[in-house]
């Protein structure tokens, strides 16, 4: 579900309450004892998002001139992990496709398996330490 159609509610006790007024009014709408089903997702954070392309952009930093900036190694590690589609083109030429990573597109429980293994690949592929790399990005965020 794109995150412009979704609903957000808070967990209040054992209870969910509407997080926001769209979903006060969306809740307001819903008749008396009418049973839902409802998809649970939890929201991704910018936060951890924002770590992820200082990330990216250190190992540019550190590899010379290996991608010209984070996106191009964004795209290497989406191929690297299988985050990607073979699409064929209108002479049925395949194709790979990288796979989007936007919010809408990625909860946070599947961008952190996303990150995890893109910190495998970066080991791996570099010879970079994932786990300094994080601690000296965790610094310049202010999450250390």
């Amino acid at each position: 579900m794109p995150d412009l159609d979704g609903v957000c509610f808070a967990r209040n006790g054992a209870q969910l309450a509407p997080a926001d007024l769209h979903a006060m009014q969306w809740l307001e709408d819903l008749p008396q004892n009418r049973e839902v089903v409802l998809s649970v997702r939890l929201p991704r954070s910018p936060q951890h998002h924002r770590w992820f392309f200082a990330m990216l952009r250190k190992v540019v930093e550190a590899t010379g001139d290996r991608w010209p900036r984070e996106e191009n190694l964004l795209d290497d590690l989406k191929f690297a992990t299988g985050y990607y589609s073979v699409r064929e083109d209108f002479d049925g030429v395949q194709y790979r496709r990288p796979d989007s990573i936007a919010f809408a597109s990625m909860s946070e429980d599947t961008f952190k398996h996303f990150v995890s293994r893109c910190c495998d690949v970066i080991a791996i592929k570099t010879g970079i330490d994932p786990e300094a790399l994080m601690n000296e990005t965790n610094k310049e965020q202010g999450l250390a």
